[in-house]
């Protein structure tokens, strides 16, 4: 099985965490969703802004060694223990189930298997955390999974990884080689600081596969660069080097103010204007749209004069009615909606609102 890394055995076992995995429905799950290293990152990192994350810093260290990793950090909400156990039901999740999430924002994962996209860059997944003054850790060793695949019959297993809680000081020594890190100094992030967050996560692959020795920085700032919300709330870090969301460089050309502007939700939503009198004429939220099965939508919706361009971000084509997505997307927030078309042609839409 190999010599453990010490970041990921530091601390005290205090639980187990039992992790239900099949070889077959992980590569399948895997393999399958995440052909590019890139991809797996954003997954990453879309975890983060699920967590209510401000600030995501990720730091590469893949100069060719065996002691090479990748790290994402975050100042989101943590984990203690049972949050990390239910981090690792795998295929499950609460997030359609929350009445309320970090920062009202809308989420991104939904289906529990967004921690799997990690499977493809590496053999091991560590989570550091913090919650308050509590520390915790957890690792998965992915090759338990490859040693237990039985040749005909592989069916799911039973894995169980050690749940540690740590000591501050305990957990300075499990970070530090990043924590330290110019990278992290450049951002202005400091974990254990007086200033700092009483909550984060770190995520540590390591024992990394051929695939992560893909990833190329200028192609990984791109992705995450047209990947990411346009929201002041919201900062991403690589290497050092503060990502700019793409749409941030464009203006609007057009805004419609939902109620007001814009009423057609396409055939798939039936709406019907509705307007609270109680809330001031020049308030955007005075006009609405009731729309079946959701309730009432407020906000506002803008376009981008900007040519689609098929990427590796939109899945090459993720066109379609604005309010559709905007509908399935977002809870009093702000959500940045993808691509759609427009009167010029097509461009980016993003869509601001409370529904």
């Amino acid at each position: 099985m190999g010599v453990e890394p010490a970041f990921a055995v530091l601390g005290r076992e205090t639980d187990r965490i039992p992790v239900l995995l099949s070889h077959r429905i992980t590569t399948l799950f895997t393999e399958g969703l995440y052909t590019s290293p890139n991809k797996a990152i954003e997954e990453l990192v879309a975890n983060s802004f699920d967590a209510g994350a401000e600030t995501v810093h990720v730091v590469t260290s893949l100069g060719g060694g065996g002691d090479d990793t990748i790290a994402v950090f975050d100042d989101g909400e943590g984990m203690d223990g049972d949050g990390l156990k239910s981090h690792w039901l795998i295929g499950r999740t609460n997030k359609r189930k929350l009445s309320s999430t970090p920062r009202d924002r809308p989420q991104i994962g939904k289906f529990g298997i967004g921690k799997l996209a990690t499977y493809v860059l590496a053999n091991r997944l560590t989570h550091i955390c913090r919650q308050g003054k509590k520390y915790y850790s957890a690792s998965m060793n992915f090759r338990e999974i490859n040693n237990r695949a039985g040749k005909e019959d592989d069916g799911e297993r039973r894995i169980e990884i050690p749940l540690r809680g740590l000591t501050a000081q305990e957990a300075r020594k499990a970070v530090g080689a990043w924590a330290g890190s110019d990278q992290l100094r450049k951002g202005g992030i400091d974990l254990f600081g007086r200033n700092g967050p009483q909550s984060w996560t770190v995520s540590i692959m390591s024992d990394l596969k051929p695939m992560a020795k893909q990833i190329r920085t200028g192609r990984l700032a791109w992705i995450l660069r047209t990947a990411l919300p346009l929201r002041s709330d919201f900062k991403v870090w690589l290497n050092g080097e503060e990502i700019r969301p793409s749409k941030a460089d464009r203006k609007p050309v057009v805004r419609r103010i939902i109620g007001k502007d814009l009423a057609d939700l396409g055939p798939s939503l039936v709406a019907k204007k509705s307007t609270d009198k109680a809330l001031a004429g020049s308030s955007e939220h005075r006009f609405g749209l009731d729309v079946e099965g959701l309730g009432r939508i407020t906000g506002h919706a803008e376009a981008y004069d900007a040519p689609w361009r098929e990427s590796p971000t939109n899945g090459g084509g993720a066109r379609g009615s604005l309010c559709t997505r905007a509908a399935a997307s977002s809870t009093r927030t702000t959500a940045t909606l993808g691509y759609c078309p427009t009167s010029s042609g097509t461009g980016p839409f993003r869509a601001f609102g409370r529904w």
